[in-house]
């Protein structure tokens, strides 16, 4: 029994020290920021994280700059096995972005009328139609889109700067490849010497 008198008493004194409450508030107040900061955190990364799925736009854009870029890297390639061409710089211009088709489910309904004029009996059909997207479930419980197929643009212009763009039979052999290729007509190649 004395020795919780003691035990008691001691805690007693300590509380009524006055810098001795103050720490004991002051972790307190830090313990709960801690969580408050905690929670934060968390919604910030699960918000990240649904944001981190790109939109079919990102998507359409990012698919039309690699097309450029292996479209670019292959002309470059073939125009510097051109004799004479040697080193190649090729620069398109594309006529719109990549059209991305997706899979729908289309209803017709028809909706039958008669209209009678005087004496004069005419059927009328009207037809609408509607279209839904399809989408599937993934595993994380979100919805996606099918995508059937993408649809690379038309090249527009190219422009081929080449060492041997000066030389009029380099010029003339490096448009045939390019119009050939591409399947777009020699008004829209453009060839010329690379600066030295």
């Amino acid at each position: 029994m004395e020795e919780n008198r003691k035990f008691f008493g001691k805690i007693n004194d300590f509380l009524k020290n006055v810098n001795t409450v103050k720490v004991i508030v002051l972790c307190g107040v830090l313990g709960i920021l801690c969580i408050l900061f905690s929670s934060l955190f968390s919604q910030r990364k699960a918000e990240t994280s649904q944001n981190d799925e790109p939109n079919p736009q990102e998507i359409a854009y990012v698919s039309l700059t690699r097309y450029e870029n292996e479209l670019k890297q292959n002309l470059a390639e073939i125009i510097c096995s051109i004799s004479g061409a040697g080193s190649t710089k090729v620069m398109l211009t594309m006529e719109s972005t990549v059209e991305q088709v997706y899979a729908t489910d289309k209803s017709v309904t028809q909706k039958d009328s008669n209209n009678t004029r005087q004496s004069d009996t005419a059927d009328n059909k009207d037809l609408s139609t509607q279209s839904t997207y399809i989408t599937v479930e993934l595993s994380d419980g979100t919805q996606q889109t099918v995508l059937i197929k993408e649809i690379q643009p038309k090249v527009r212009g190219v422009l081929v700067v080449c060492e041997g763009g000066d030389n009029e039979v380099v010029k003339e052999k490096v448009t045939d490849a390019v119009t050939k290729m591409l399947d777009i007509s020699s008004s829209k190649v453009s060839v010329a010497p690379l600066a030295k």
